[in-house]
């Protein structure tokens, strides 16, 4: 059985933010001092559907095994809330529920719901933890995948059941109540799990001690200080028309957290049209997106908040992705695929993190 961790629950996941950047300075003057670091501990899995890799400089006490043991046990913690193809989990037992009457929850879920149901009111509602209906039907969710595109009256009977007005969160003192306004009401939180399982490693770690480190999950980045040989850390941002894994622009996270959603990994071909639907579905629309917006990538100081707009963001496409970021002073980048080539776009706060020197 995984060890479970009893205070490191998703509530603290809102002090990462300030517990990493109070670390910030200390990692600057680490790199100013370019003191190379060989020791490493390095473990790579599988969680949420997705893989995880986490790269601890100077060695994590207790080497590998305790390192795994201590990400498998968040990642369970986190699974045990907002799974939704576990139905024992928090928020599958909800969506099982075909009533109209309250659902008690954790405070912890009350608060990753309420945090998502902000960001997505920040970009127009085109990221709905609500359109888990639609995700269903087109065969991005639990059920079985498809082989032909449903029928514009299943989208439309679906989309009754999408939107931020189709349930509420209800909090009183100490507990957490959700209310579906029609039985069949499904949440989805799969947009931000990642981004969620980054910044709670990221946290545990630096409560612990550590200073240098990299936590990937999925398309979801958080790190701190310097990589083994005494260097900024580096990732890339993938070429989303190469076949093989390809990075088109390197970029330093520069102790902040970086997120990229993509359509074009995740997707399927109707068998009778030949057209390929991306997993990226509109809320609005109910259908996938369609414009030529491969992937948003989104720099910010939580990656949960990056998580949760990257997807939306994406929908929006690239235009309205790069005025938002522009309007808000954040770091976000955009890839086109425009008259056969790539075009790679980013706002001016996302260009200090292409300084990789």
């Amino acid at each position: 059985m995984l060890k479970r961790f009893s205070k490191l629950t998703l509530v603290s996941l809102f002090l990462a933010m300030a517990s990493l950047s109070a670390c910030k300075k200390e990692g600057q003057e680490s790199e100013a001092s370019s003191q190379k670091v060989l020791e490493a501990t390095k473990i790579h899995g599988k969680t949420m559907g997705t893989f995880y890799a986490v790269n601890v400089v100077g060695g994590f006490e207790g080497g590998e095994e305790a390192l795994t043991e201590l990400c498998e046990g968040i990642f369970k913690e986190i699974c045990d809330r907002i799974s939704t193809f576990d139905k024992n989990a928090e928020l599958a037992r909800f969506n099982d529920f075909k009533s109209t009457e309250p659902f008690e929850i954790s405070n912890e879920l009350g608060i990753l719901i309420q945090e998502c149901v902000y960001q997505s009111r920040r970009i127009e509602g085109a990221m709905d933890i609500s359109v888990g209906p639609l995700v269903n039907l087109w065969g991005f969710g639990k059920d079985r995948r498809l082989e032909i595109a449903p029928t514009q009256a299943d989208i439309d009977e679906r989309k009754k059941l999408v939107g931020l007005d189709k349930f509420e969160l209800r909090t009183t003192k100490d507990k957490s109540y959700l209310v579906k306004h029609h039985a069949d009401v499904r949440l989805d939180m799969a947009t931000v799990g990642e981004g969620i399982g980054a910044d709670m490693v990221a946290e545990a770690l630096v409560k612990r001690g550590y200073r240098n480190f990299m936590v990937n999950v999925a398309g979801a980045s958080r790190s701190l200080g310097l990589n083994e040989k005494g260097r900024k850390w580096r990732i890339g941002i993938e070429d989303p028309t190469s076949m093989a894994p390809k990075v088109l622009v390197p970029v330093c996270p520069l102790n902040d957290a970086v997120t990229t959603a993509g359509s074009y990994r995740n997707f399927f071909k109707d068998e009778n049209t030949g057209r390929v639907y991306s997993h990226a579905i509109d809320p609005k629309t109910g259908y996938p997106v369609s414009h030529s917006t491969l992937s948003v990538t989104v720099i910010s100081h939580s990656a949960f908040e990056s998580d949760a707009l990257d997807t939306g963001l994406l929908v929006l496409g690239a235009d309205r992705a790069l005025k938002f970021g522009e309007d808000n002073n954040m770091a976000i980048a955009t890839i086109e695929y425009v008259d056969g080539k790539v075009q790679f776009r980013h706002t001016k706060a996302f260009e200090r993190y292409l300084e990789c020197k």
